[in-house]
């Protein structure tokens, strides 16, 4: 996802809710004015998660948390 074309306001919310999807708590340390920071730390979910999809142990972590994968 091209998280530059995305308002501030747009990415604090879905950093709020994809790391309470991942760590299962919401981030309220995060400064969700902070655009640069947001797409940084968006960008770092997105890299753990392809990570964790990139191995057999991974994707077995991931559905035991939840997660469908294709």
């Amino acid at each position: 996802m091209d998280y530059t074309l995305l308002q501030t306001s747009e990415l604090a919310e879905i950093f709020s809710d994809y790391y309470k999807d991942v760590h299962g708590i919401r981030p309220r340390w995060v400064d969700h004015t902070d655009r640069v920071g947001l797409i940084a730390r968006l960008t770092a979910l997105d890299d753990y998660m392809a990570y964790m999809r990139s191995s057999p142990e991974g994707r077995e972590l991931l559905r035991e948390d939840g997660w469908v994968l294709e």
